[in-house]
């Protein structure tokens, strides 16, 4: 039987993705030094993020988007606000059925959003 979503796997190639998502209210929980990569996991608003760092991946296609994982989303109050307090860059705010919501990008380029109203 399925319980619920244990966690999100994301490829990253540098410690600047740590620091991104850690900017965004994300907080190391483990660390493993691996021969080929390091694993970390990070924990914050009941999401797990399973962050693989190896620079040797290639690059992330973004037009066309590659199968699988579009995008991460995170609910927040107020998205002008939590981009003033976070200093992030991204893309316009737009409306879309009730809800405001924009799409900044980690440093490999996996967008993630924030919205705003309605889920």
């Amino acid at each position: 039987m399925i319980l619920g979503m244990d966690h999100i796997a994301i490829f990253g190639s540098s410690e600047e993705s740590v620091c991104f998502y850690e900017k965004l209210g994300f907080r190391t929980v483990s660390r493993r030094e691996r021969e080929h990569d390091t694993v970390l996991f990070l924990s914050g608003y009941g999401i797990t993020l399973e962050l693989f760092l190896d620079p040797s991946r290639p690059p992330r296609p973004n037009a066309p988007e590659a199968l699988g994982l579009r995008h991460l989303a995170l609910h927040v109050d107020d998205v002008q606000r939590t981009l003033d307090e976070l200093g992030l860059e991204a893309e316009p705010i737009r409306e879309l059925n009730g809800s405001r919501l924009t799409f900044l990008h980690d440093p490999d380029g996996l967008p993630v959003e924030l919205t705003e109203g309605i889920l």
